[in-house]
């Protein structure tokens, strides 16, 4: 009798607590695109003398990117603690995202004996965007046509008579004056030349080797869009790597660039939207192959132009 009273003793608190608690993990959605924020949270609702081990959700997820953490939200009601705690996650490749069950352990009022809880799986699904490769790029919409008020017309046409009329009166003024032409003309200086020159200033400000990973890629694959626009007359700065790579194949100069170019663009990338973190010898190595891209395309003597400004 002695055993059997202490083992009710033993067992009956912890059966009188068993329901006490309770945790849900959830997503706000079941499907995201690449790079999406997925926004992972847990609610726990306990009686208040119970103590929580939270996990470490961060380090328990490995088929996401883990971004960031909100402040828990913590709130009491008729003896109830309401805690919500959000996290948010991100996923740069398409696939299947698992959150496993977490294990949480809790205490009950003076008892020390640990127990554990843990949350329902979820999972969620990242997928691309459809693009057709041999598709023409279009607007997403045409444009519209919004006709224009006829005061506005009237306030144009003033306007265009008032430019001429100044036009009118400048150029008869320079009439009665004696005007030294002259004619400057200034070098342009050859683009392959001018992106040496800032590749050599970027790598003289030392960025990566102080920590400033992110701004030194920043720099250096600006140097090289703006680069090939100027030597290739491309759209690169607003345009993404694969389409960069596009543009470029249809030059016959560039033919010879394509593979360092997609290199060197593909570390770039990896950088800006994966937050991945390049060891030194990958920054070194993005230096070297910007300025082979620039000296295996040099402008010919015959390409470089000069500018003849008006008179003075």
């Amino acid at each position: 009798m002695v055993r059997v009273l202490t083992l009710i003793l033993l067992v009956l608190p912890r059966l009188l607590f068993a329901q006490t608690i309770e945790v849900e993990a959830k997503t706000d959605s079941s499907l995201y695109l690449v790079g999406d924020y997925i926004h992972y949270k847990i609610d726990l609702k306990y009686d208040k003398n119970i103590k929580v081990y939270f996990p470490s959700v961060k380090d328990s997820v490995k088929d996401a990117e883990f971004i960031s953490q909100a402040p828990v939200k913590r709130d009491e009601s008729d003896g109830k603690v309401i805690e919500e705690r959000d996290f948010v996650f991100s996923k740069y490749d398409s696939g299947a995202v698992v959150f496993p069950p977490l294990p949480i352990y809790y205490t009950i009022g003076a008892d020390t004996t640990k127990s554990v809880i843990r949350t329902n799986e979820v999972k969620v699904t990242v997928q691309t965007i459809n693009v057709d490769p041999q598709g023409r790029i279009q607007d997403v919409k045409p444009p519209v046509t919004v006709p224009y008020p006829w005061w506005w017309i009237l306030l144009a046409v003033l306007g265009v008579i008032a430019v001429a009329a100044l036009a009118y009166w400048l150029w008869r003024r320079r009439q009665f004056k004696d005007v030294e032409k002259k004619i400057v003309k200034k070098v342009v200086v050859p683009p392959d030349k001018l992106a040496l020159q800032r590749l050599r200033e970027l790598e003289e400000k030392k960025l990566w080797q102080q920590g400033k990973i992110k701004e030194y890629h920043s720099e250096i694959t600006e140097i090289i869009r703006r680069y090939f626009e100027d030597r290739f007359k491309i759209l690169a700065m607003e345009s993404t790597s694969s389409e960069i790579i596009e543009q470029l194949a249809k030059v016959d100069e560039a033919g010879k660039i394509l593979d360092i170019t997609r290199h060197f663009l593909s570390n770039a990338d990896m950088v800006k939207f994966a937050k991945f973190e390049p060891m030194p010898s990958v920054n070194e190595e993005m230096m070297k192959q910007a300025v082979e891209i620039v000296k295996s395309t040099p402008v010919k003597e015959a390409e470089v132009k000069t500018e003849e400004a008006g008179d003075v």
